[in-house]
């Protein structure tokens, strides 16, 4: 029956896969966490949301649904030891649903995540030049740039026209870009090989994985730092604009910043904790990895945010250069405005941050296509590490589940489908469907399948049986501020963040930037049919739950 103790589950622990050590399982772990999200989600909320007062919402979120999750998620996995539909489906039958929404949204995920990595590939491979080709407009004649390259500049165009052949509009981009369909093609033929050996092999190509980054992290900040313009940014970061923080907007950017940011929901942690020994400190693991994760986004903002400031001081300069050579009416007429601030103020946001705001700097770097393949590489790493776990979650879902197919046949189908999948982000309109889905996809499901699990524990498979697990594998019972935030605190505050998520959804018109190719800026346009597309993304996943639990009631 489900009411017997978790223990009886752990009879197949000898035949499970584990880690080799416990190191490797913690690089794993981190590396699944820290995500390309820490490099240009966290520094773009930031800045959109006061700056250092950003950081007050972000680290009450971390203790009020952070840690308790975490903590939660690595518990329940660890003692059923089975993926994320395995132990779901032990706490009660009908709850097998919150297993198969992980799944899906780790699908979803993983779809659009490798597109991005094959965008860093793409520039990864071109960074082996001498004179970098985002350094200069391409040129009509001796005398004439591409009128596009020389309205926006060179970074503009390199990552608008070069790299994706940006269509103006979503609906008239159908055809294929096949530059893009080649990188796609490349990151799934890499995320196959570092996931067809097993968690024993992803688990040694993730000291790389995770530790190199930090490596390229560092040396990035000593450069940025002996930047000029360097303090200019980070005291931009560290302003705190505290009247923000009356919007409730910065506070639920700042709750799911934290569900984006651990995994949490998507089923990747669950997995990972499973192939542990049962006697593992799982508690120590979960404040270990929840707080690393925050830091490296804390450093990696100051790291981007003094590299910012050289780019903006060195624009600033120009802008002074070429105001110098103007007349006194041309300069009333063009109202320039070349202070370092308003150059930071300019929006980049997501990719634009890495393929646009860094390329630009890095341009200026000394020894430049030097830097530019330490950055790409880096991205690479951080992608890949968090592209396996994610996808961890589905293989290990599936040879739970007792279906007889062999890992590498499994991992065969799901690259191939996911590539042929993915070919709607390789069209000339393609990154305007992976915005979408990177704003949409995951927030809403991961928070109501969040839901499900901590009431789950708390209160079917109750917070007694649960402290008289956790006093067996980790040797302590869990003191009130665990027990506190799993029965009340918790729920609560993922109730009022699915309710404002909800409200905001519908609020305004949906409106994309379209690129227009004729004045080289970006026009705000309205979303068609967004709103179908949205609904569908979040129903993939989320009516899994009650359709599931429907099913087994009547017993199909």
């Amino acid at each position: 029956s489900d009411d017997s103790d978790m223990s009886n589950l752990s009879d197949d622990k000898d035949t499970r896969p584990a880690w080799d050590n416990k190191l490797q399982y913690l690089m794993a772990a981190l590396g699944f966490a820290v995500g390309l999200g820490n490099i240009w989600r966290f520094p773009y909320l930031c800045k959109k949301n006061g700056g250092g007062a950003f950081l007050i919402p972000y680290v009450i979120m971390l203790f009020v649904e952070g840690y308790p999750l975490y903590y939660l998620e690595l518990a329940v996995g660890q003692k059923i030891r089975k993926g994320t539909i395995g132990v779901w489906t032990h706490i009660h039958p009908m709850l097998g649903g919150v297993g198969i929404a992980s799944n899906v949204i780790s699908l979803l995920i993983g779809l659009y995540y490798n597109m991005i990595l094959g965008w860093a590939l793409f520039y990864f491979f071109n960074s082996f030049q001498a004179n970098l080709p985002w350094a200069t407009c391409p040129r009509i004649n001796a005398t004439h740039a591409i009128p596009e390259c020389e309205l926006s500049s060179p970074t503009n165009y390199f990552w608008y026209r070069d790299t994706l052949d940006i269509s103006h509009t979503i609906e008239d981009g159908g055809e294929q870009n096949w530059r893009m369909v080649v990188v796609l093609f490349v990151a799934w033929v890499i995320v196959f090989l570092g996931m067809n050996k097993g968690i024993k092999s992803s688990g040694k190509v993730m000291y790389f994985a995770t530790l190199f980054p930090y490596i390229v992290l560092i040396a990035f900040f000593i450069r940025g730092m002996t930047l000029d313009g360097a303090i200019d940014g980070v005291k931009y970061m560290f302003s705190p604009d505290v009247s923000r923080l009356k919007d409730a907007d910065v506070w639920r950017e700042a709750a799911t910043q934290i569900f984006f940011s651990l995994g949490l929901g998507y089923g990747s942690i669950i997995a990972y904790s499973s192939y542990n020994q049962p006697k593992n400190n799982c508690r120590k693991d979960a404040i270990f990895v929840a707080s690393a994760n925050c830091l490296t986004s804390i450093f990696a903002c100051v790291t981007v945010f003094s590299i910012l400031g050289f780019k903006a001081k060195t624009r600033a300069m120009d802008c002074f250069e070429r105001r110098f050579c103007l007349t006194s009416t041309e300069r009333l007429l063009r109202m320039v405005n070349c202070s370092i601030e308003s150059e930071l103020n300019t929006n980049v946001e997501g990719p634009g941050l890495a393929f646009i705001a860094f390329t630009e700097a890095i341009i200026k770097f000394p020894a430049a296509p030097f830097w530019s393949i330490l950055f790409f590489f880096m991205l690479l790493n951080i992608g890949m590490s968090s592209e396996f776990g994610i996808l961890q979650t589905v293989v290990t879902s599936v040879l739970d589940s007792g279906v007889k197919i062999s890992k590498t046949l499994l991992t065969a189908i799901m690259c191939s489908g996911m590539f042929v999948v993915g070919l709607l982000f390789s069209q000339r309109s393609g990154s305007y469907f992976l915005d979408i889905f990177d704003s949409y996809s995951a927030t809403l499901a991961l928070v109501t399948i969040a839901l499900f699990e901590v009431l789950a524990v708390s209160y079917i498979y109750k917070i007694s049986r649960f402290e008289k697990d956790l006093k067996e594998m980790v040797g302590v019972t869990p003191g009130y501020y665990w027990t506190i935030s799993w029965r009340f605190t918790c729920p609560l505050a993922l109730v009022i963040i699915l309710g404002a998520s909800l409200a905001g959804l519908f609020r305004k018109p949906l409106t994309y930037s379209g690129w227009n190719p004729a004045t080289a800026t970006k026009d705000k346009l309205l979303f068609p049919w967004g709103v179908v597309l949205i609904i569908f993304l979040v129903l993939a996943s989320v009516a899994c739950i009650p359709v599931y639990a429907i099913l087994y009631h009547y017993g199909v």
